[in-house]
């Protein structure tokens, strides 16, 4: 064959690199698994097998360099498969992976020159595509949040600005409502647990009880760096919480209630700590007397405005640190899931039947963006020896209520609480 035909034919396939040195990809093979080891008894006829883990997949891939240029390429990738770590291989089909190369060989056809036979066979170390659908899946969830936060602003600034407006009396319990749903956060953030995931971003082996969920290790922090940092988190959090009794408008007040839950959320630097320390922030629900006369009316709003946003504010905060959260298995994935899910239909019901419509909506929508987006691509945490190692598919949940096309805004039976035969009795 000659080599304008060679060069033809390489055309016809789909092309692949590894470090960024192309070859031309004619068939590929792989192998996965678990590791495991049998262990064989005397008079037992059927042995143990015990679990170690999830094997490492391995690609074999096959090709040929052709051209002029086929020497060089295969110097290249000789000294690619030689270089130490792992290197970067595009593939049509497997697609964008960090992987090691375990061997490289190469061979010349008989009677043929330019064109060389390779096969390359690499150790996965990490699935890039992954991560990038994770990053997306991210920001859909920190867009949703967002967008749930102006709508939740909006619709309060429509109930409590008219209150507001009464006078001091409804002024003051408005206040005095966010106040005591702050206290909240303030003692979360002087916790023991929060102090807990601090300490897991020291470097160094700290204990099996410090690694936490997904914080991240600074290995520049020391013991006094990170107290210095907590310390000055929790006196920025005071400072907001005391800025609650100093505003001036119903925009304000708003404004600092939204911001209290993620400088919670910021503070601490495990995601599963994160959500322990928020999720008391989504039940608040304070006493307002009911009455006709023109300032209770005004004071009952405004209390139970504020309750509502607060509590929204939380549950945004949480869709954000779920997106950072790693379950060690699919049982853990799914409680959560079912956990968030219950409390955003909750608060969607709550909205529906105080006329919330567009705070209702942005619920929904952070609804299927944290459970079926985050939670329907999660993996489990690195070093995790569960035998379930991914969530279940979004597509199982696509019947749910809140998901798919039906209206789920059913009226309670009495005003702002859920009723018991409403959307939990038919969820899932």
């Amino acid at each position: 064959m000659q080599l304008g035909g060679l060069s033809k034919l390489a055309g016809e396939f789909l092309q692949g690199s590894f470090r960024g040195v192309p070859f031309v990809v004619v068939g590929n093979g792989g192998q996965a698994g678990r590791k495991q080891v049998v262990h064989d008894y005397p008079y037992r006829d059927t042995p143990w097998v015990e679990d170690l883990g999830r094997r490492g997949r391995l690609y074999r891939i096959t090709g040929f360099l052709c051209g002029a240029t086929c020497y060089v390429q295969r110097d290249l990738l000789t000294t690619a498969s030689e270089a130490s770590g792992p290197g970067l291989l595009i593939h049509p089909t497997i697609g964008v992976i960090r992987a090691s190369c375990m061997s490289f060989e190469w061979r010349e056809r008989d009677g043929v020159t330019g064109v060389i036979d390779i096969q390359l066979e690499l150790l996965e170390q990490r699935n890039l595509l992954t991560s990038l659908v994770k990053t997306a899946l991210d920001a859909a969830v920190a867009t949703a949040a967002i967008a749930m936060q102006v709508s939740a602003s909006s619709d309060f600034s429509g109930k409590a600005v008219p209150a507001w407006s009464v006078g001091e009396p409804s002024i003051t319990a408005g206040k005095a409502a966010s106040a005591k749903w702050a206290a909240s956060a303030a003692s979360s953030i002087r916790s023991p647990a929060v102090m807990g995931a601090s300490i897991a971003t020291l470097p160094g082996n700290n204990g099996r009880y410090a690694a936490r969920n997904n914080g991240t290790i600074d290995p520049t922090a020391t013991v006094d760096s990170v107290w210095s940092s907590l310390s000055a988190a929790t006196a920025s959090l005071d400072s907001q919480i005391d800025s609650l009794q100093t505003t001036t408008s119903a925009a304000d007040l708003a404004t600092v209630i939204l911001t209290i839950p993620e400088s919670l959320r910021e503070a601490v630097a495990d995601p599963g700590t994160q959500l322990s320390v928020l999720l008391p922030l989504t039940v608040y629900s304070p006493d307002s007397s009911q009455t006709t006369a023109p300032i209770g009316a005004a004071i009952s709003t405004l209390t139970t405005a504020v309750a509502d946003l607060c509590r929204r504010s939380a549950l945004a905060a949480i869709a954000q640190a779920c997106a950072d959260w790693k379950p060690t298995s699919s049982q853990e994935a799914e409680a959560l899931r079912l956990q968030v899910a219950e409390l955003l239909d909750a608060e969607a019901l709550v909205a529906a039947d105080s006329g919330d419509d567009a705070t209702w909506q942005a619920l929904r929508t952070l609804r299927v963006q944290v459970t079926q987006g985050r939670f329907g691509a999660c993996q489990p945490a690195a070093g995790s020896d569960h035998h379930s190692t991914q969530c279940l598919p979004a597509s199982s949940y696509a019947g749910a209520a809140g998901l798919c096309g039906r209206d789920t805004r059913t009226r309670s039976d009495h005003a702002g609480r859920p009723h018991p035969s409403g959307i939990h009795a038919h969820q899932f």
